[in-house]
Parts: structure tokens; C-alpha cells; sequence
């Protein structure tokens, strides 16, 4: 093994895909990981002491583009489509901003990530932007935003979907696409991004049935959001068919290499068991602080977590979270569900986000050939196995 090589020894090494190991020892050189409990180095370890050393973690969802918000817009459980009237006006103000003011935001939310022990996440880009705002070591994956509800805008979005696709491929990106909404793009749009999805094998996210007021909207077309959109001027008569459920656009997004469904808040039954059937192309994102800002009833994550459904924690963005401290939002939900055994939920935050993302080659795991970035945990002195994941809940990571 090469002089650059170096190995690391931990009180414990909890690699995610498999048992953690005591008095862990992992050999990393040029960047990655070479070997997982042994010393290849030639050289006595490091010993970072009593620490939990574990696989860098991956925001699952979130938009860096309110990275420079000082606290969430709005006021604690306001209605969700005054909220998003005011995240449009943020949006408006910031375009009339120089693109290096938004390549600040996004890089600060970055190094905010990264001092938390995030090395990976799943970002909504929004026009106009430039690939350039994301490093290469930031572990991006660009999932552009699609937004129209006019019939005749399809192509015009699926035409810039592809060409956001070919250039990230030119520079060396990730990327995807994000069909933002039911209320913000056309059904059409969900289906053509979802086959661009299954031929290129890339990653899509959509926010779905976040909040009661979209849910009367789908299968009625009344009420707040119907209003919001009047207000908008981009209301359509023929956007929408009477009775129409998260469930249709489950269906369209089925077909997809991969769909994040972000939120997920006001799935019912039907609706939980179709993504708990398949794991291997959908995945629930569950947003604890962003969900608890709003108000929002209980999340049927604790209904999920016993079907075998990929699930996985994202912070959503400083304009619903007061910061992008993923592992915040992972202490909130086992405080509410302290049924899921924190193992597992540490899973939805390493490997379940990775491979719904795509880059489960180079993230969610202390695995040969991974990335060496991990997010090492503060322990007490000589924690054994059984106390392990309680201790890691209750501190926080910092980057190793």
C-alpha cells in the first residue's frame, strides 16, 4: 500500500451496511476508502479516541438556493399556500440578483452541510443557474426544477430537462429532474421526466400530497391553492380532472429509474402500500422539521417503516428549517417515533438517500472504493454496543 495511505481507528465503525464494528480500523488513501477493518497503511493508526466513525450523511432533499435566509419565512404554522406565495416573492426578489449572490447562497449552504457531517444531497436547481455553482467534491446531485401547468409548456420543459441532463454529463454533474408539484407542472410533464428517468438513469424528486389544501385542489379544484393560482394568472380549467389523487401520480412517477416523493405527508393507505411495493423505485422522503414547522398531522413514516419501504430524512431548505443540520431532523424523528430503531433511521440518511440518488457507488456506506468522508460522533467513554445508537442521537456530528 502506498506511503499516502492512511488508517483511521474508532471506538466504533458503524459502516451502515453491515454490523458495527468495536475498536474499528479504516485504511483510506487517495480519497477513498481502501479496506474496512483492517490497517493497510504500514503505519500505526490515528486513533480519533471514543467516536462513533460513520459514512458521511446524505441530505436526501433540499434547496440551497435559501441558503442565506437567516430564519424560515412566514410564521409557524401558517397556511401552506401563503407560504408558498411568499417563497415565489423570495424567488422573484433573488432573480433580479446577481448570479454570484445565488452562487453564494448555495455555496454557503454547502460548507454549512459539510460541517455537519453531510457529504451528499439531493438538490432542487432552479432556472436560471449555472452548473459551475455546485464543486465537484460537494457530492451534488442536481435535480432540475420543472415548473408549468400550461399543456402547450410540456416540451419547452422537457426540452431543457434533456439539455440540463447532457450538460451535467459534459462537466462531470449529477443530476435529475424534479416535476416540482401537482399544482405547479402539467401530469404530462410527470410522465415524459419519469421516461427520461427510465432511459437515462437518473434520479427524480416531486413534492407530493404535502398538505391538505392540495389534496382538495386534486380531487375538487377548489380552495387555497386554486386561488393562489388564479392570483398567479396561470390557472387552468383543463390542468386537473375531478378526483384526482397523489395516487395518479404515484402511477407516473412508478415508471422512473428512480422517484424521491418528497414529503408525502397526506398519503393515505392505498397510496403507502404502492410505494411500500416498490422499494426499488420509490422512495419517501420525510422532512421532520419542515413537517413540525407547518403543523402538518403525524407522518406515516411509523406506518411505513415495518413494510419494507425505502425511506428516507431530508432537511428541506432554511426557508422552512431554521438550518440544514440533517442530523437535527434525524433526533426530531425518533423522538417522535422512538418505535424505529435508530439504526434504521440512520440508514435513511447514509445508503437509502444514496442509491435514490444514484450515487450509492460513492456515498451512504464505509464500503470499499466509497468516498473517505464520514461524519464521526462524540461518545462517553466506553459506550458499549447496546447504548450505541442512543449515544450517537444524542450528540452531534462533525465532519472527519
Amino acid at each position: 500500500m502506498s506511503d499516502a495511505s492512511v488508517c483511521y481507528r474508532a471506538k466504533w465503525l458503524v459502516p451502515v451496511d453491515q454490523p458495527p464494528i468495536e475498536g474499528g480500523l479504516l485504511t483510506v488513501a487517495a480519497g477513498k476508502i481502501v479496506a474496512v477493518g483492517e490497517n493497510l497503511s504500514g503505519q500505526p493508526p490515528i486513533d480519533c479516541g471514543d467516536v462513533a466513525l460513520a459514512p458521511g450523511l446524505v441530505n436526501a432533499h433540499t434547496h440551497l438556493e435559501f441558503s442565506n435566509i437567516a430564519q424560515p419565512l412566514g410564521e409557524p404554522g401558517m397556511s401552506f399556500p401563503v407560504w408558498i406565495q411568499q417563497v415565489v416573492s423570495q424567488r422573484r426578489a433573488a432573480g433580479e440578483l446577481l448570479e454570484s449572490q445565488k452562487t453564494a447562497a448555495i455555496s454557503a449552504g454547502i460548507e454549512e452541510s459539510q460541517e455537519q457531517g453531510i457529504a451528499a444531497l439531493g438538490e432542487i436547481t432552479t432556472i436560471p443557474y449555472s452548473l459551475a455553482m455546485y464543486a465537484a467534491e460537494a457530492g451534488v446531485v442536481s435535480l432540475l426544477e420543472l415548473i408549468g401547468l400550461a399543456p402547450e409548456r410540456c416540451e419547452e420543459l422537457i426540452a431543457a430537462a434533456k439539455f440540463h441532463l447532457q450538460s451535467a454529463a459534459a462537466n462531470d454533474k449529477r443530476a435529475g429532474l424534479s416535476p416540482h408539484a401537482p399544482y405547479s407542472v402539467h401530469r404530462d410533464v410527470v410522465s415524459a421526466a419519469a421516461q427520461l428517468s427510465a432511459e437515462s438513469k437518473i434520479p427524480l424528486a416531486m413534492h407530493l400530497a404535502e398538505s391538505r389544501e392540495e389534496l382538495e385542489l386534486l380531487d375538487r379544484q377548489t380552495g387555497p391553492f386554486r386561488e393562489m393560482l388564479e392570483n398567479f394568472g396561470v390557472w387552468r380549467d383543463d390542468a386537473f380532472s375531478a378526483g384526482t389523487r397523489p395516487l395518479d401520480y404515484l402511477r407516473r412517477l412508478s415508471p422512473a429509474h428512480h422517484a424521491l416523493v418528497i414529503h408525502g405527508n397526506y398519503l393515505d393507505d392505498e397510496e403507502l402500500r404502492y410505494i411500500a411495493e416498490r422499494p426499488e423505485s420509490l422512495t419517501l422522503v420525510y422532512c421532520p422539521r419542515t413537517h413540525q414547522y407547518f403543523g402538518h398531522a403525524r407522518h406515516p413514516l411509523s406506518k411505513l417503516h415495518p413494510t419494507g419501504a425505502a425511506l428516507a430524512i431530508g432537511t428541506d431548505s432554511r426557508a422552512s428549517n431554521p438550518d440544514l443540520a440533517l442530523w437535527r431532523d434525524v433526533r426530531l424523528a425518533a423522538q417522535i417515533f422512538p418505535e424505529i430503531p435508530a439504526s434504521d433511521l440512520l440508514r435513511m440518511v447514509t445508503l437509502t438517500p444514496a442509491i435514490a440518488l444514484g450515487i450509492e457507488s460513492t456515498y451512504g456506506s464505509l464500503s470499499v472504493g466509497k468516498a473517505a468522508k464520514f461524519a464521526m460522533f462524540p461518545l462517553p467513554a466506553n459506550v458499549p454496543l447496546s447504548q450505541l445508537p442512543a449515544a450517537m442521537l444524542a450528540v452531534e456530528p462533525q465532519a472527519r
